[in-house]
């Protein structure tokens, strides 16, 4: 044994090769907090299928990312729409030969904003938040468990959200919706443990990031600010570090869990 490494461990990777090769789809990846995602991603080694709905946004990125000289690819997808989910899963698979990783981020957010009393939540805005943030989760673990299984191993990250574990009022869909995900995120765990495929997620607070701005006030982001134990509005780059650790095989051995980045809000 050389260099007095012990039984088991592992050389560390080097800078920018933590992710290398790992073809990773993030869906929402376009605009917001999904596209420092990506950027995050790829500059670790990672091959990246940059999913939105908004097709130019993501091709942008992607654009950006090979600018960089990293690998990335943009496609178009609709997370409700079970023919769009598995079109995406088989660009990803035609771009770079298979499918590494799949990280959960397409949601309904910034448009149901301002906050509103539960009463008051029109029923067609209640159904379209669940089919995005909910059934498009189910959809996308879906069309990417064949190609996960067919490598024999796969990592899925879901976006959660703080707001599961504090129950902020004023968008009871949101909040559902998210403590779905972290409900699914264990179950799925359970079922796709003996395929080597482990499930976890990420529950950020809220966010200053580009479609936060213009939609919640200062105020609320120095309020969350003060009611954390780490006393700083909270950044899109605050919460990379718990993705890009979730992607790589420092996490292979954790699965079904939930992991709260918010400065401390929630005691998790």
């Amino acid at each position: 044994m050389s260099e007095g490494r012990r039984p088991g461990s592992r050389r560390s990777p080097s800078p920018g090769e933590r992710l290398k090769d790992r073809v990773t789809i993030v869906t929402g990846g376009g605009l917001g907090i999904g596209k420092v995602y990506c950027r995050a991603l790829a500059a670790e080694g990672a091959r990246v299928v940059i999913a939105d709905i908004a097709s130019d946004a993501a091709e942008d990125v992607a654009e950006a990312i090979r600018s960089e000289g990293g690998e990335a690819v943009g496609v178009t997808v609709d997370v409700t729409n079970p023919e769009s989910a598995e079109a995406m899963a088989a660009e990803g698979v035609e771009a770079f030969g298979g499918i590494d990783v799949l990280v959960n981020n397409a949601a309904m957010y910034s448009a149901i904003l301002p906050k509103k009393h539960f009463t008051e939540i029109p029923i067609d805005e209640w159904d379209r938040l669940m089919a995005v943030n909910t059934k498009g989760v189910f959809l996308c673990v879906k069309a990417v468990l064949p190609a996960m299984r067919e490598k024999g191993s796969g990592k899925i990250i879901n976006v959660a959200s703080a707001t599961a574990f504090s129950g902020a009022p004023g968008f009871l869909h949101y909040v559902a919706s998210k403590a779905a995900v972290v409900g699914m995120t264990r179950a799925l765990a359970r079922e796709l443990g003996a395929d080597n495929v482990t499930v976890n997620a990420v529950a950020p607070g809220l966010t200053d990031s580009d479609t936060s701005k213009g939609l919640v006030s200062d105020e609320d982001m120095q309020q969350q600010a003060g009611a954390r134990a780490l006393k700083r509005v909270e950044t899109p780059e605050d919460i990379v570090g718990t993705v890009l650790f979730l992607a790589s095989s420092d996490s292979d051995f954790l699965s079904g869990q939930t992991i709260v980045v918010d400065g401390g809000g929630i005691l998790h």
